[in-house]
């Protein structure tokens, strides 16, 4: 019973140990995991798939429609209607009757002229029940119609440059929005890495100044140190506590905020590895401006912007008040006591129509012209805007890349001083406790290496930070030397 007992004990252990795994994470383990599983993900995801059936209505609206429609008007329990007579009075009827009808029509938008080409097919049944019985059908088995609501102005023909155009910017805002996922990502990793290496700094600092304590008041007991440098000693120790207490907090401020952003559970265990590559790489000017405008979103909007704008000029030309309305019906008809005599027997005829309207105005103070005026002043406004956004937009690429340029030689500065400042530290430590330096001079070595750290750790989020910008702002891999893609599936 008792081996039973320790044995589901020991499993419980191990299950909870399993459960609860501490997991060392990686900047491109949570930079790819951001990019799969954060809210920022899902966002952008749901963006993309809101524009891509957003162009999918618009292509669909351009293809045949195909359209049933029926109606009915009936009086079954009798209707009193006012009659004319012969004679000029009006008499009151009473009737029953039934008026149905169906319609299978095609609609065709025409995008080249911006009308509708209407194929359709048509039944009527009349069933008159009172003051007499009978029942009839009208047929038209076949009728093309064409409207033309304007001739000024086409609005299909602004859609097929606009929408393809919208369409292919949400592509690229996606892959933008998965790139600024990946940059937040990297903040969220480096605000978990200086809090985690600042309370292992601290830590050191504890076990070291707590060693040194117990050193110097042997020392004091000897009279070798007096009595102020033995309780700054302690102290420091008093604050090097303190300080620990508080970088302990921080870190686990800094873990949740990673956790909750890569949606890992409320009880993971984690902490974060330093990057142990850094990429080799300069970037070229040249190169990051050709792919930026190659791969960004923004080159699209500047495009969509500019014809927006020469759309709503063309808008305002085309309605400024001279209308011409074209409207064109050539269909065939037959009536017959039954559906077989409404459709094979009786006499065809032809339904023609042709309507034409015209409308000019002959004074209106202006309207017009100062309308198409104000559009091409909203015109220019757009044309200053874009102009800006470009300078811009060029200014952002070259600053962005001659900072990354040089964020590696800085790196290895740090580096290199993080190093020399550690071998000073012990170096001091070891001169002090043979007597040859003050207590000032062992803190201010201890000063400068946590402070050398820290601009490390600082450099070392700097050149990531910088790395990950340049990407979001071209678009492009440097180091694979390709464009960066990101497909997504609907489900």
């Amino acid at each position: 019973m008792i081996k039973t007992r320790i044995l589901f004990t020991l499993c419980g252990l191990l299950t909870c140990s399993f459960t609860y795994a501490q997991q060392t994470l990686s900047l491109q383990g949570v930079v790819s995991q951001a990019q799969q599983q954060s809210p920022s993900y899902y966002k952008a995801r749901s963006s993309a798939l809101n524009s891509l059936y957003a162009y999918r209505y618009y292509v669909a609206g351009r293809r045949p429609q195909l359209r049933l429609q029926a109606s009915n008007n009936s009086s079954f329990l009798g209707n009193i209607e006012s009659i004319r007579q012969p004679d000029g009075t009006y008499a009151f009827s009473r009737s029953s009757y039934s008026y149905t009808f169906t319609s299978l029509a095609a609609d065709q938008i025409v995008p080249f002229t911006g009308g509708q080409l209407s194929v359709a097919t048509n039944l009527q049944r009349n069933d008159v029940f009172d003051p007499f019985s009978s029942v009839g059908y009208l047929s038209t088995p076949f009728m093309i119609n064409y409207s033309q609501p304007t001739m000024l102005y086409n609005p299909y023909r602004w859609d097929a440059r606009i929408q393809p155009l919208l369409y292919e910017e949400s592509k690229k805002e996606y892959i933008e929005a998965l790139e600024q996922t990946g940059l937040q990502a990297s903040g969220f990793f480096f605000n978990a890495l200086m809090a985690q290496q600042q309370e292992l700094i601290l830590q050191q600092n504890v076990a070291n100044t707590d060693t040194l304590y117990r050193i110097s008041k042997g020392r004091f007991e000897l009279g070798k140190i007096a009595e102020n440098e033995l309780l700054q000693i302690e102290l420091n120790l008093l604050n090097a506590r303190n300080n620990l207490e508080q970088a302990a907090l921080n870190k686990e401020i800094a873990y949740r905020e990673l956790t909750q952003f890569l949606t890992l559970p409320k009880g993971a265990s984690i902490q974060v590895a330093l990057p142990d590559t850094i990429p080799s790489l300069q970037i070229p000017l040249e190169t990051a401006q050709r792919e930026a405008q190659d791969n960004r979103q923004a080159v699209l909007s500047f495009r969509r912007q500019r014809l927006e704008a020469e759309q709503t000029v063309a808008e305002a030309r085309g309605n400024n008040g001279y209308q011409l309305n074209l409207s064109a019906n050539f269909g065939q008809a037959r009536q017959g006591s039954s559906i077989k005599n409404a459709y094979g027997g009786g006499n065809l005829q032809q339904n023609q129509l042709l309507s034409v309207g015209v409308s000019i105005p002959i004074i209106d103070w202006g309207k017009a012209r100062n309308r198409v005026r104000q559009a091409k002043a909203n015109q220019e406004l757009v044309e200053i805007d874009i102009q800006q956004q470009e300078r811009n937009f060029e200014q952002e690429i070259y600053l962005q890349t001659q900072q990354f340029n040089i964020q590696r030689k800085l790196l290895e500065s740090a580096s290199k001083a993080d190093t020399i400042a550690k071998q000073r530290y012990e170096i001091t430590k070891q001169r002090y406790f043979i007597g040859k330096i003050s207590i000032t001079d062992l803190n201010l070595a201890q000063t400068e290496k946590d402070q050398a750290n820290q601009n490390y750790i600082n450099a070392l989020r700097s050149f990531w930070t910088s790395y990950y910008t340049v990407r979001l702002l071209t678009l492009y891999d440097f180091e694979k030397s390709q464009k960066i893609r990101y497909e997504f599936t609907e489900r």
